[in-house]
């Protein structure tokens, strides 16, 4: 559990506040719920917080769930407007809305991931990408679960699109720190598929955009380590 703090720093960083406290009336809405349910999670209480986080989600099923439209989750106004492109593009009725549902999702998803259920959790963030399918935090934790199922292909493909999401459509004040740890789970997933020079650059990329990146660092040294092995 000690790097619950870590994983979701970012998160509370791009909430800006609106997560981490509850609503000052006490409206039962699904934002009550993650916002409880994130209080529960910080204090490690994962039982508690994966109810709360359940209950947000069915608010939001009721709400979004009977098919009428496609539902898509966003961020920013460059999200939001992206998803609309793609729907008109297919003829689709759609609708965007804020980042609550989504966040339902990613965070029960993290919560059972602590409590080894791998399985759900990977269905979880699934279904948080296909509400928001340019969020990079919620594609970052998805490959993060695929590399502790050490698919490392899969997982690839997903820190790439991470890291193009990040680029493009993350907030500003978490611009960075989503586009690093892609970078960096981009990095990680060459070095499990051997390709070392790729993923040496890849972290020597991230040094670029932040060279006070000790995760990058490490990783550098570990594939000098391997090198220096395989002589």
């Amino acid at each position: 559990m000690k790097n619950i703090y870590i994983a979701l720093i970012i998160f509370l960083t791009g909430c800006a506040g609106q997560h981490n406290r509850l609503s000052p009336d006490h409206k039962r809405d699904a934002q009550y719920y993650v916002n409880s349910g994130y209080n529960f999670l910080s204090k490690q209480n994962l039982i508690n917080a994966v109810e709360e986080f359940d209950k947000a989600i069915t608010l939001c099923k009721e709400q979004y769930g009977n098919g009428e439209q496609a539902v898509f989750a966003a961020r920013t106004p460059t999200e939001s407007l992206y998803y609309m492109l793609i729907a008109t593009a297919e003829s689709k009725n759609a609708v965007v809305i804020a980042s609550t549902c989504a966040d339902a999702l990613y965070l029960k998803g993290y919560s059972v991931l602590e409590l080894d259920k791998t399985e759900l959790a990977q269905s979880l963030l699934e279904r948080a990408v296909a509400l928001s399918p340019n969020n990079s935090l919620y594609l970052s934790e998805l490959g993060h679960i695929l590399h502790a199922k050490k698919s490392w292909q899969e997982a690839l493909d997903v820190f790439i699109r991470s890291e193009s999401a990040a680029k493009t459509y993350s907030p500003d004040d978490v611009k960075e720190q989503e586009l690093t740890r892609a970078m960096r789970g981009v990095g990680y997933s060459l070095i499990e598929l051997g390709r070392l020079d790729e993923a040496e650059k890849k972290y020597n990329e991230c040094l670029k955009i932040n060279k006070n990146d000790e995760a990058a660092k490490q990783e550098l040294i570990y594939i000098k380590q391997l090198r220096d092995k395989s002589k």
